[in-house]
């Protein structure tokens, strides 16, 4: 089974149409050429695939991968 970052990674990479090498944690979502509708689509994947609910307040400040993947670790924690 793949790690929530990867499987992450794999959804942001879809979102961009990119490939999921050159997606990494570091990498500012705005290099990714994802604008603010992408984003919120990238989410709401992000919010089927692991069957959570994003704090809304926090999506505004997602500026990087690691930061996704922080946020979604949160909804994880806080879902169990």
């Amino acid at each position: 089974m793949k790690s929530v970052e990867e499987r992450i990674i794999q959804v942001i990479s879809i979102s961009v149409m990119d490939d999921a090498s050159q997606v990494r944690p570091e990498t500012k979502l705005s290099e990714l050429g994802m604008d603010s509708l992408e984003q919120i689509e990238c989410v709401l994947s992000l919010e089927d695939t692991f069957k959570v609910e994003l704090n809304e307040a926090l999506l505004w400040k997602l500026r990087t991968v690691q930061d996704v993947v922080n946020a979604v670790n949160q909804a994880l924690a806080k879902a169990s």
